[in-house]
């Protein structure tokens, strides 16, 4: 097993970038349901701040409670009187899909297999972009934006906290972390007979 190892490398190396052109080529259709879902969030947790959410390729528009003059993290699209919109773009929180799929599709396995794993870790890759969208969408309103805003978002000290660190994970060890876990976790056998061994002496 241990000869191996480079051969799956190379595997994974040759599946990331038609993973990745095909990632970029789908992106648009890929994030509809990451849109729905933090549409179902924040227009229910924050009512009071959020109206909508629209999907304008891979960016997604949070059109806000408020109307205020725009900064440089708010803009205000024409006609909307000043509505404060937050734009996001998800395909920052997304990367790691490419990369689950390049480990899958490098794991041997029927072909059958992979593509179950494939849907399986699509699936399981999906909550880590919404998190990301809805953190990130937060902190522009509680951290960025004008006093005003932020007072109306009736965010406390400790929830404060808690969206920093929300928003640190969200953006700099989920979206790298989770498809290799979900990768690990659907292949468990192989996994267990690639990682190098230390034999026990007697």
């Amino acid at each position: 097993m241990a000869a191996a190892r480079p051969y799956f490398i190379l595997r994974v190396l040759l599946w990331l970038v038609p993973m990745f052109a095909l990632w970029a080529l789908l992106a648009p259709w890929l994030l509809v349901p990451v849109a729905g879902a933090a549409d179902f969030f924040l227009t229910r947790l924050f009512p009071h701040a959020i109206a909508a959410v629209e999907q304008q390729g891979t960016k997604l528009e949070m059109v806000t409670q408020f109307i205020r003059a725009p900064t440089a993290d708010l803009s205000a699209p024409a006609g909307a009187d000043l509505q404060l919109v937050v734009t996001v773009d998800a395909l920052q929180y997304a990367y790691g899909l490419p990369l689950l799929l390049a480990l899958t599709l490098a794991t041997p396995a029927s072909w059958g297999r992979r593509m179950l794993s494939a849907a399986i870790g699509t699936v399981a890759v999906f909550p880590v972009v919404v998190w990301g969208v809805v953190c990130e969408t937060l902190k522009v309103l509680v951290f960025q934006a004008d006093p005003e805003v932020s007072m109306q978002m009736q965010i406390g000290p400790l929830q404060r906290e808690l969206l920093a660190l929300g928003y640190q994970l969200g953006y700099l060890i989920l979206p790298s972390l989770v498809p290799i876990m979900i990768w690990g976790l659907l292949h468990r056998e192989f996994l267990r007979n690639w990682m190098p061994t230390r034999a026990v002496s007697q």
